[in-house]
């Protein structure tokens, strides 16, 4: 599961870091929310009622926290919960599941019913592999909107992926093990409606931006472009070159030439 979602992030142009448990429990949900917008919980199986409910907190807090299969399902004993799975986040995240399935070869998925007005773009030929939870929608003005369903005669009753709104933040929960396609689509979105803008990220494929906080607190960014060909980026915000020290503007097109890097500083 982490291999997964590990693999879309790089696939969407994201930067990421893995993190223990025992790291979040050193920091207050809401700061870390502040920090960073969107949290995977990939597989977090094993796992203490604390621990549960402070990722509940993180996206009540204004995080998008990202659920995958049989998080919540165990306590930190490894025994199977009593309570309606996922344990302390069901509620929250508008949906249960009570059966789940195997799967023998990836199945099509098509989008949801709310796809289009949550932003979210189902690749061409993404699949959902090896697992797939039997979600179900809670109740009333509880329950989650379906991102994504199963192209399937059986386990198209069920949605694939769904998403709510919590507090000041969102938990989405991916029922499956999301392919490459898919799981780097759903990152990039998770990271766009988590943030409300598109964060610092290329817009080819000859492009790759890694960014980093320097000791003055300022976020630098270093744009590649690893091609013959020139490519342009959309700035999503003000910034400053480091080498030139030529302002440019949020919106602007900074043109990168053959085998070019530009290091930029953003600018409040």
């Amino acid at each position: 599961m982490y291999e997964a979602y590990s693999r879309g992030a790089f696939e969407a142009g994201l930067q990421s870091n893995a993190v223990h448990i025992a790291q979040l429990r050193e920091q207050a949900p809401a700061e870390f929310a502040r920090r960073r917008p969107v949290l995977v919980a990939a597989a977090f199986t094993i796992a203490s009622d604390e621990d549960l409910i402070w990722l509940r907190e993180y996206a009540e807090a204004g995080g998008h926290l990202v659920l995958g299969i049989r998080t919540g399902y165990e306590d930190e004993e490894a025994r199977a919960r009593l309570e309606r799975k996922p344990a302390h986040l069901g509620e929250a995240a508008g949906i249960w599941y009570d059966e789940f399935s195997n799967l023998r070869a990836p199945l099509p998925l098509l989008p949801g019913a709310d796809a289009a007005a949550e932003g979210l773009d189902l690749p061409d030929g993404a699949t959902a592999r090896l697992w797939a939870d039997g979600l179900q929608l809670a109740d009333g003005d509880g329950a989650a909107r379906v991102l994504i369903g199963y192209d399937h005669p059986h386990f198209g009753r069920w949605p694939a992926v769904t998403t709510r709104l919590v507090g000041e933040g969102r938990i989405t929960h991916v029922g499956t093990v999301p392919d490459a396609p898919l799981a780097s689509a759903l990152l990039d979105w998770a990271v766009e409606v988590g943030s409300g803008v598109r964060s610092w990220a290329p817009t080819t494929a000859s492009q790759t931006i890694s960014s980093s906080t320097n000791r003055a607190g300022e976020r630098i960014h270093v744009i590649h472009n690893w091609s013959w060909d020139p490519s342009s980026l959309a700035l999503p915000g003000a910034a400053r070159d480091v080498v030139s020290g030529d302002r440019l503007d949020e919106g602007a097109s900074l043109e990168l030439g053959s085998w070019d890097v530009r290091i930029l500083v953003e600018e409040g």
